[in-house]
């Protein structure tokens, strides 16, 4: 027996329609469409060098006739030594904290490996 949602009441009941096992979805055909075709906005997009320009130049946002606010000296300092080519990799540049960070990182890691290999070896092992 199907059951099906009474539209007075709002409660199931049961049903006397022989189409109920196909309710409320009904066999249609489905209807054939086209992906609509992806359109670039190039006059919205844009690289890094755009979204910082030189000095004298101000952009401007969106829309609007005001110019973007000025980044802070400091972070234009911090910039330039995270861009510099000095063969340091990126995670070391911020100075002795960095290198102290990594290494404990890496100790951190080493710890956790060896508690792996001793909690695998002490299921493997059966104790005497």
């Amino acid at each position: 027996m199907y059951h099906q949602l009474s539209r007075v009441t709002g409660r199931l009941v049961a049903s006397t329609h022989l189409q109920t096992p196909l309710f409320p979805v009904a066999p249609v055909a489905l209807q054939r469409v086209d992906a609509p075709a992806i359109q670039y906005n190039t006059t919205h997009m844009s690289t890094v060098a755009d979204a910082c320009p030189a000095p004298g130049k101000s952009k401007l946002i969106p829309g609007t006739n005001t110019p973007y606010a000025r980044m802070s000296e400091k972070v234009i300092q911090r910039q330039k030594q995270f861009q510099k080519e000095d063969d340091v990799p990126v995670f070391l540049k911020g100075g002795p904290i960095d290198g102290i960070l990594y290494r404990l990182t890496l100790a951190l890691c080493i710890v956790g490996l060896v508690g792996v290999g001793q909690t695998i070896y002490s299921h493997a092992v059966p104790k005497k």
